[in-house]
């Protein structure tokens, strides 16, 4: 109920018949009016902070003032991947700062330079982790490897420019995943593609059709499910989208189906996600079914939990969709945040496609195009750091809260005024 609206109730009411109930409902209508926060469902808006690009499937964000190359990174740097090109190219308040790695890469199709993801420590050991296709000399076909690019000042002494730390993924012209990130124990997740070949997702000597999980500098972690090796989980087909819940720290993935049942799947060390036995929910205890399925393709690519200041966005995991250009926002619930209670789409690029979803440092969601990075917004949200309440309603709402309470004081008053004083009580009636 608007304010005015709620002052015109109160002048309408009666001395003698006001009650409490009716002036308090008519205070928290009041309150509820003024500082409630823009609705879940308004579309965001979006402003590109980067365009002209060439196809930045994977992007991060380096921290201010710290190395890249013989640089120090200024404000609002991003670091992203060219697929084709194999470059990792810096971009800061719109202008390019030009290439600060380079891979050389195979481009047959969906190979090339996929994944990013910065070391969380990279203020102090500036490494750049990156996933891509390259063809094996020896082998005359190509691979996809895990390796750690030196961003730090070039030049010796130092670490050498590359260090490869997992190879020997199996790549083909698509199904070849790439999507890295670190979980919040530090530890390296990468996620692979079957490569065409269904069969190997249920194999664990495969590195193909997995989630795998390794150490920054390579090794393999004492509790990994399989001693000895980087496997996580198996059973996929194609992962391209990785997140890390910001309260549980448990990774979620988005996985492409073959035409039905795209998902989105919480990851259980060891476990089975079913591919190629099954999709979506099958109800097979062998099997983790998925939290979310998509009975038609969306093509699902770049996940990020959203940890921002806006409520009603905050904690949500966005989801970006080839298919559509949509940007997908899932609430979740639950004690384990398993159950999607939603699924809103805030906002499509259309044709263009979404590669990749960040969430910001800066408390804003971003998210990449073929050509674009886009800072995204709930329309008629506060600046991220503000507090989304504004002082003017709070104000309001605070003086409609006096003026009601001096009104329930007077009606008292004047109710008091008005009952007869008690007069001698009859007598009770003879036994």
């Amino acid at each position: 109920m608007p304010a005015l609206r709620v002052l015109g109730v109160l002048s309408r009411v009666r001395a003698g018949r006001a009650s409490a109930a009716i002036v308090g409902l008519a205070v928290v209508a009041a309150l509820f009016a003024t500082v409630a926060p823009p609705s879940a469902r308004a579309p965001a808006t979006r402003a590109a902070v980067a365009s002209g690009l060439a196809w930045p499937v994977s992007f991060a964000f380096v921290p201010q003032g710290a190395p890249l190359g013989a640089l120090r990174a200024p404000p609002e740097t991003i670091v992203y991947n060219e697929l084709f090109t194999g470059n990792v190219t810096a971009v800061a308040d719109g202008q390019s700062l030009g290439r600060v790695a380079n891979v050389t890469v195979s481009t047959n199709g969906e190979q090339g330079l996929l994944g990013l993801a910065l070391a969380p420590d990279y203020r102090t050991a500036p490494w750049a982790y990156v996933y891509y296709t390259y063809l094996n000399a020896t082998l005359g076909a190509a691979l996809n490897r895990v390796s750690r690019l030196w961003l730090g000042t070039p030049g010796l002494p130092g670490p050498p420019v590359e260090e490869i730390l997992l190879d020997g993924i199996p790549a083909a012209t698509n199904h070849n995943g790439g999507i890295l990130g670190f979980a919040p124990d530090g530890t390296l997740f990468a996620t692979t593609g079957d490569a065409r070949v269904p069969s190997n997702a249920q194999d664990n000597a495969s590195l193909s059709g997995k989630v795998l999980r390794i150490d920054r500098d390579g090794s393999i972690p004492a509790d990994n499910p399989v001693p000895g090796s980087p496997v996580y989980t198996l059973g996929h087909r194609n992962v391209f989208g990785l997140a890390f819940h910001p309260v549980t720290g448990t990774p979620y993935v988005s996985e492409n189906g073959p035409t039905q049942d795209d998902e989105v799947n919480v990851l259980e060390a060891g476990r089975n996600y079913g591919w190629p036995l099954t999709t979506g929910a099958a109800g097979d205890p062998r099997f983790v079914d998925p939290i979310l399925t998509y009975a038609s393709v969306i093509a699902p690519t770049g996940l990020a939990f959203y940890t921002g200041s806006y409520v009603p966005w905050r904690d949500a995991l966005f989801l970006g969709d080839w298919n559509h250009g949509d940007l997908h926002r899932l609430t979740l619930g639950g004690a384990t945040y398993r159950q999607v209670l939603g699924d809103a789409v805030e906002d499509s690029v259309g044709s263009q496609g979404i590669l990749d979803v960040e969430d910001g440092p800066d408390g804003y969601l971003y998210a990449s195009t073929t050509d674009a990075i886009y800072r995204v917004n709930a329309t008629g949200a506060p600046p991220p750091g503000a507090t989304g309440l504004p002082l003017a309603p709070i104000l309001a709402a605070i003086g409609l809260a006096v003026v009601a309470l001096l009104f329930l004081i007077a009606v008292v008053r004047e109710r008091r005024r008005r009952v007869p004083p008690a007069g001698p009580r009859a007598a009770p009636p003879p036994p």
